[in-house]
């Protein structure tokens, strides 16, 4: 694979070199959220997520939305926008099956 790299330095410039490393790493971290909603979704369960350490990522997905927003950077703003979305799809699961009903003696 490496030894690929030279080749593509020539048939690519260098900076969309940097947006397909940024894009590829995007796409990456993003989709890590995936099998915790499917597995959320199926088990009705969010006791393994802490609703803080969302609600941080949460805002610092924002913050990098609107710093893309400030770069004119395409790649930073679909990343944290998707990120966003993920991470708000998980808060209200958090939210909608930490509700656990009443057991009944």
């Amino acid at each position: 694979m490496f030894f690929l790299l030279p080749l593509l330095k020539q048939a690519i410039s260098p900076d969309t070199m940097v947006t397909m490393i940024g894009a590829a790493a995007a796409m990456l971290t993003t989709s890590s959220f995936l099998p915790q909603i499917v597995k959320a979704y199926r088990t009705k369960s969010m006791d393994d997520v802490s609703r803080y350490l969302m609600s941080f990522f949460a805002t610092g997905t924002v913050l990098w939305m609107v710093y893309g927003v400030f770069k004119s950077d395409l790649v930073i703003i679909g990343a944290n926008a998707t990120a966003s979305a993920f991470n708000i799809i998980l808060l209200y699961m958090k939210f909608a099956y930490g509700k656990k009903p009443a057991k009944l003696v």
